[in-house]
């Protein structure tokens, strides 16, 4: 991406507009997933490291040199790759993300991420690296991870450092996985914002999948949705403004002008910015640099609110998962997303709540999960009705042929955890798990349950 110097000054009608560049007909809505993926020493469960001949670089390197991925530096390193509309890049504790291609149909979703997960494990798996589908780094703690050599990373990480007692633990420790639907009109973005920000608390507890750190039991189901809650509040959690009446994309517009600035990019150097918002910078310039849509683009990729707006909606309260509960998601959201009915419907079971409530429920689920009670009923009792609305809706998307005939079957794998075993991610994980096990039984047991 080019940031150029020459742009004329912004308007609020040209920031705002930003968005509305991204809408799609109703014909063109796709669905695009982020796989964000945790990795480890096989003999030792502790984290991958960046340098080194087993590390991040040497695994990049290698699919280069095998698979036609394209670099991209940052000074000497190699920090992310490229090939066509792809991209593979790096978390700053060494976590790997696909970044895939936006699809029409979750089959394609689904073969681009086996296609790439067959290509890392067979560049990693000799130099004994395993990479997981959780939420969390299992065994290493934040202080003995590497971080990655990226000049993004390095002036957050300098930002963050007072700014929310886990907000390091979050750039290094955690992975997700992270949906991006499509709107076709600011009244369309707006309505599925406030949805996704409503369901936020249910996505952490129907895949909550982070309950063991530093080898143990860490007494949350999803510790990453605890960490969000102690990490940068001026840029995370939920928007309450989106919940009012009448809320607007000039409103998102107004909410990220007032989050302060971590950097701008200038002649292709990256410049930190202290103890400035947007706002200021838009309205008064910084040293002889003034605001440009390019420096507003970069400045939304730093929300890091539950669901966030760019020229799509981007959906983040997913743990990491195994492949086939992961592909569950995608499908979860594009059923109750993109089908008029199933968003109605969800709206009606989750949209009239007091504020306090909300809070209450979020503060509640990295612990109790879906055990956790919403308008008098149990987070199962909803969470299956909501699978049900996605079901209906994939059926009556894939009517219109505007998802696969057999898209409904990507659902299967949260039905069966959620009707059948009764059960969250993180549980199945630590059936058989106990704290006074020897390390590497530990280790074998969180690998033979998580690896992808």
């Amino acid at each position: 991406m080019q940031y150029s110097m020459n742009e004329p000054p912004l308007s609020l009608d040209q920031l705002a507009g930003y968005f509305l560049e991204g809408c799609k007909k109703e014909s063109e809505l796709k669905v695009g997933v982020e796989w964000e993926k945790i990795g480890v020493y096989r003999e030792t469960g502790k984290a991958v490291s960046y340098s080194g001949p087993c590390g991040v670089e040497s695994i990049f390197k290698a699919l280069m040199a095998r698979y036609a991925w394209e670099p991209v530096f940052s000074g000497s390193h190699v920090i992310a790759l490229r090939k066509g509309d792809s991209s593979i890049t790096l978390e700053p504790g060494g976590q790997i993300e696909l970044s895939g291609q936006k699809a029409a149909f979750l089959s394609e979703n689904a073969v681009e991420l086996d296609r790439h997960l067959e290509e890392v494990r067979a560049v990693s798996g000799p130099m004994g690296i395993v990479w997981l589908g959780l939420g969390v780094q299992p065994v290493s703690k934040t202080g003995e991870i590497e971080w990655v050599p990226k000049e993004r990373y390095r002036i957050m990480r300098e930002a963050l450092k007072n700014n929310g007692a886990l907000s390091h633990a979050m750039m290094q420790e955690t992975a997700a996985i992270q949906i991006s639907l499509d709107f076709m009109n600011e009244e369309d973005a707006v309505r599925k914002l406030r949805l996704a920000m409503a369901l936020s608390p249910f996505l952490y507890a129907l895949f909550a999948n982070s309950p063991v750190s530093e080898g143990k039991r860490n007494g949350f189901y999803s510790r990453r949705s605890a960490i969000w809650l102690e990490t940068a509040p001026e840029r995370t959690g939920i928007i309450r403004k989106v919940f009012d009446d009448g809320f607007t994309i000039r409103d998102y517009v107004e909410y990220a002008l007032d989050v302060p600035l971590f950097f701008i990019i200038r002649r292709g150097k990256w410049v930190p910015v202290e103890n400035t918002t947007f706002r200021q910078f838009w309205r008064n310039g910084l040293d002889h640099y003034q605001a440009t849509l390019a420096d507003w683009r970069l400045h939304l990729s730093t929300l890091f609110t539950e669901a966030r707006l760019r020229q799509y909606l981007e959906i983040r309260s997913v743990d990491c998962q195994g492949r086939d509960l992961g592909l569950s998601a995608p499908a979860f959201l594009k059923g109750l997303f993109y089908d008029r009915d199933a968003h109605r419907s969800a709206w009606e079971l989750l949209g009239n709540l007091p504020w306090e409530e909300r809070m209450r429920l979020r503060q509640e689920v990295p612990v109790k999960g879906l055990h956790a009670s919403f308008k008098g009923a149990a987070l199962w009792e909803v969470s299956q009705k909501l699978v049900v609305l996605a079901e209906e809706g994939l059926a009556r998307l894939s009517a219109k042929q505007l998802a696969a005939k057999d898209e409904i079957k990507y659902l299967n794998p949260l039905k069966a955890l959620l009707f059948e075993k009764h059960k969250m991610p993180a549980e199945l994980l630590l059936e058989g798990f106990a704290d006074d096990l020897p390390m590497e039984e530990k280790v074998r047991h969180i690998i033979q349950k998580t690896a992808l």
